[in-house]
């Protein structure tokens, strides 16, 4: 494994206190929520295209991106992530499929480093998001104990997290549920963009990284895609619109180049990446 030198002057710290994991019940203030539930469920599906179908079925998981980086020598930055404690915000079926794919990326990130107390608290914000959008079934209630059993295997814990994925993304396949599943990939792919970037500006040596990330260029064209096809639907719209501010990573940067970029330019990166980022988890 390469040695990874980090900058370590521009990263955001996350108190502690944010990372204790929140109770299962509904918490005082949720009241604001109501009115905002009431006008944004997810009640409609339209009929993908047989190709653009096809593209969300074998759109790429979480995992691509994270064993990239763990290969490379990246380190796990747990402040990177989305701190569990902010399961409390969201109220609304698009934020919580959003959500969903955000904390996704974020187990991927957790148990392929082998991060075991991690891996637990994005399992339980992930069965919670899960069983809010009437998905819980593929969330075994046993699934911390098989944490716990694989701690000392890497291979075995990364095989099981992503058996709950597929599982997840076969049960929306099946249930027509294909919205839920678009939200759900655009968290995910916004989250793995946002980790990738921020262990880009912080590398000494990014040339590795830089290249994933261009790598994504594809990704990011399929999923506007696959949300074109919703055209102005409520739900679907403003988060298209938010990706497509991600467009100038990949042309105003220096990427493709296969060499490292600078770190002006990888900051520059990052800032496109956390607003999108931040308009999600907010």
């Amino acid at each position: 494994m390469r040695a990874f030198n980090v900058k370590l002057c521009g990263l955001l710290v996350i108190p502690t206190s944010l990372f204790i994991l929140p109770a299962c019940h509904n918490h005082a203030g949720n009241d604001n929520a109501t009115d905002e539930s009431n006008q944004d469920i997810i009640k409609k599906e339209v009929i993908l295209s047989p190709e653009t179908q096809d593209l969300l079925n074998r759109f790429p998981t979480p995992f691509e991106v994270n064993l990239m980086l763990r290969d490379a020598g990246a380190p796990y930055i747990f402040s990177l992530t989305n701190p569990p404690a902010n399961i409390n915000r969201y109220f609304i079926e698009k934020t919580k499929a959003i959500n969903l794919g955000i904390y996704s990326t974020d187990l991927a990130y957790s148990s392929t480093y082998q991060r075991i107390s991690e891996t637990d608290k994005f399992l339980y914000c992930t069965g919670k998001l899960a069983g809010d959008l009437g998905i819980s079934g593929v969330y075994d209630k046993t699934l911390l104990g098989k944490v716990d059993m694989y701690k000392d295997n890497r291979d075995s814990l990364v095989a099981l997290v992503k058996r709950f994925f597929g599982e997840t993304s076969d049960f929306l396949r099946r249930n027509n549920r294909n919205q839920v599943a678009i939200l759900v990939a655009t968290g995910t792919f916004v989250e793995g963009l946002y980790i990738t970037s921020s262990l880009c500006q912080l590398a000494t040596d990014n040339s590795r990284i830089a290249a994933n990330i261009f790598r994504q260029k594809e990704s990011l064209a399929k999923l506007l895609r696959i949300l074109g096809e919703y055209g102005t639907d409520s739900n679907i719209k403003p988060v298209a619109d938010e990706l497509a501010k991600l467009k100038p990573i990949f042309t105003d940067y220096g990427l493709g180049s296969g060499k490292s970029i600078l770190p002006r330019k990888a900051a520059g990166i990052v800032e496109i990446a956390v607003r999108v980022r931040s308009s999600m988890i907010k």
